[in-house]
């Protein structure tokens, strides 16, 4: 039997409710923005609530037989849109959970409401005009057959207990595997609302909502875990209830505030919410002048530990946070806006801005600190090496930690150039653990030890410190994917697929993404998946017809050199026009076989110290070069320059 869902029909879940007949999605009686075809999908899950639904099913329902070349990233778009209007996770789900291969499940309890139920013998039910779907079919094997009147009833309250049972048990997997360490409180730092009515304004609303996430960090690290930034900014201009904030970024309070800046003056203001029940805990409102902005930042840091009854040091007092000239101030707050947008026109205007605040304040370590990042990043991010690249991040580095031996960043800062540039391990693992000693929540640090532990072959500590870094900032996709090429060095093929799987629900035009995803099935041996996905990222990038073509090949191990050589020939068109390092060039070699080439440019990444050369050993695409005594001698002359690095 099948109910015929009049055209004033409601679905009720949650606080929302969604009307057929207009087309509208409402929370709490608002109206929430929905585009017309994700509305249909949306729809057409919640009839389905508690059952699988393919993707090809939700293709056929919504599209139908029209002419929809790419449904696939039609379907994307559609849940990624349903989701950030309902305020949903995918690594989190409160409403729409993702089944691998599979397709998706409306998990939410869902309430229908008709006028004017009529009973019919149709295997299916109008939801549009040009869409159908199929309605939920009546649990089997019932111990007694229910009536027409209440077989309904029946279905939904067996719905519900069935649904509150898999989103308690989920949610309690989730819970047991994001929870912190015993005692520890997580809290994030909402992006501070810029009120002035100037966009250009934004970098210094964003400068202190990293200041904040900065100093809180510093608090009293055992006890207080504190939300990436990355995380933290994707809610920047968001409407989301706190609530769903906060079960997204796994923390129990939540801090909110708003700047409003008027020539000379500003107007800060800030409030602690509970994110169990909304509740604001402590709410403050500060009027100053400009030049009052550190001490603003300070005592909110206070308040909000008081409210939290975190003590630095029980029975001591706590260290006042350097204060640098507030010019000097200015200037480091546009260089990290700028720093943390990790493009090369970024980067280098970034740097000018970190040179004006140590050049205003001399002793302003925390500048030195980022000064010393956006040197690194140029390189890795911008494609850029200039000559005096390495020994200016080094300098800059070393000039924080002499300015501030408690600064989290400074240590975290020396370590990843004792770590990629001067290959100083064991002076880059005392400067990794000081950092981390010093502020736990800081998501740079964990990541860059996870990567020295992974190239130290010390495998799991390393993997646990790249999964730390993105429990950190867990919705930023660089982290997230950086856990799945972690998994590919340790050789964890399918928790890399299910990772790049994961990233690409956060951002499904995440180009590494497709790579992790790429490399992982062609290591696990998955040749025609790996094509598959090669043959997205070539369209991506522009490739010719006749170079797609060539992916064609009845012999998969043919296909896979046809997309290498595809490989190696953009790179030589990027090189045209931006630095590529020699570890690229030796990699793009190996991978189709031409050993002279990569040896050539192996001895090119040794001499001037490629920063990736520290990887080497773990990297699958040099596996047919192991037993060459040329390979066995660099690896053995890498280990030796590490250890004449640590002793000078």
């Amino acid at each position: 039997m099948r109910a015929n869902i009049s055209e004033t029909a409601l679905f009720r879940f949650d606080i929302f409710e969604l009307e057929l007949k207009s087309g509208e999605l409402r929370r709490d009686g608002v109206l929430v923005k929905l585009q017309p075809q994700p509305f249909k999908v949306l729809a057409f899950l919640a009839s389905q609530a508690g059952q699988v639904v393919t993707r090809e099913e939700i293709q056929q329902k919504i599209w139908g037989n029209e002419t929809f070349v790419d449904y696939e990233q039609g379907v994307n778009f559609c849940i990624k849109r349903i989701r950030a209007a309902l305020g949903d996770s995918a690594q989190s789900p409160r409403f729409i959970e993702t089944l691998p291969r599979r397709g998706y499940r409306f998990i939410a309890p869902v309430e229908w409401i008709e006028e004017q139920p009529v009973t019919e013998k149709d295997d299916v039910v109008a939801i549009s005009s040009d869409a159908v779907i199929s309605a939920p079919e009546e649990p089997p094997d019932s111990p007694a057959v229910p009536t027409a009147q209440n077989s309904r009833g029946v279905f939904l309250f067996g719905a519900l207990v069935l649904t509150v049972m898999l989103v308690t048990a989920g949610y309690l997997i989730w819970r047991s595997k994001s929870i912190p360490p015993a005692g520890k409180i997580m809290l994030a730092v909402l992006p501070f609302e810029n009120l002035s009515g100037d966009p250009e304004q934004d970098y210094f609303s964003d400068g202190l909502t990293e200041e904040m996430i900065t100093q809180l960090g510093r608090l009293q690290p055992q006890r207080l875990g504190v939300i990436s930034r990355t995380s933290s900014m994707s809610f920047k201009k968001s409407n989301k209830d706190m609530m769903r904030v906060g079960n997204e970024l796994g923390v129990a309070y939540l801090l909110a505030g708003s700047v409003r800046r008027e020539t000379d003056r500003l107007r800060i203001t800030a409030q602690l919410i509970q994110v169990s029940d909304r509740t604001s805990l402590w709410a403050e409102t500060y009027d100053r002048r400009i030049q009052d902005t550190l001490t603003i930042q300070s005592d909110v840091a206070e308040r909000i530990a008081q409210s939290l009854a975190v003590k630095l040091l029980p029975g001591q007092p706590q260290a006042q946070a350097y204060l640098p000239h507030p010019d000097a101030h200015e200037a480091y707050l546009r260089g990290s806006y700028l720093k943390n947008k990790l493009a090369r026109e970024d980067l280098e205007k970034g740097i000018g801005y970190f040179e004006q605040a140590v050049a205003k304040d001399p002793n302003y370590a925390l500048a030195y600190a980022g000064l010393a990042e956006s040197w690194r990043l140029l390189e890795f991010y911008g494609g850029v090496r200039p000559p005096d690249l390495r020994p200016r991040a080094k300098e800059a580095a070393l000039k924080a930690v002499r300015l501030d031996e408690n600064l989290a960043e400074a240590h975290a800062a020396l370590a990843s150039v004792k770590f990629w540039y001067d290959w100083d391990w064991t002076g880059a693992e005392q400067e990794f653990k000081r950092a981390l000693t010093l502020n736990p929540s800081l998501a740079v640090a964990h990541h860059d030890y996870g990567w020295y532990l992974i190239a130290r072959e010390r495998f799991d500590e390393g993997l646990a410190e790249v999964k730390r870094a993105q429990e950190l900032d867990p919705l930023s996709p660089q982290a997230n994917i950086d856990v799945g090429w972690a998994c590919i060095r340790v050789r964890r093929y399918d928790e890399a697929i299910k990772q790049s799987r994961r990233t690409m629900e956060l951002e499904p035009n995440f180009v590494q993404a497709w790579g992790c995803l790429m490399r992982a099935y062609q290591y696990k041996g998955m040749l025609a998946e790996a094509l598959a996905e090669g043959r997205r990222i070539m369209t991506r990038a522009g490739a010719a017809q006749e170079e797609l073509a060539a992916l064609n090949q009845d012999d998969l191990a043919l296909g896979m050199r046809s997309f290498e050589q595809w490989v190696l020939n953009h790179t030589k068109k990027v090189a045209e026009r931006r630095y590529v390092s020699a570890y690229d060039w030796a990699t793009r070699y190996a991978a189709l076989g031409e050993n002279e080439q990569a040896f050539e440019w192996l001895e090119k990444g040794y001499s001037n110290r490629d920063p990736m050369m520290v990887l080497l050993n773990t990297d699958q695409v040099v596996d047919h070069l192991r037993s060459e005594p040329r390979f066995i001698n660099l690896l053995r002359r890498i280990q030796t320059a590490a250890q004449a690095s640590h002793a000078n």
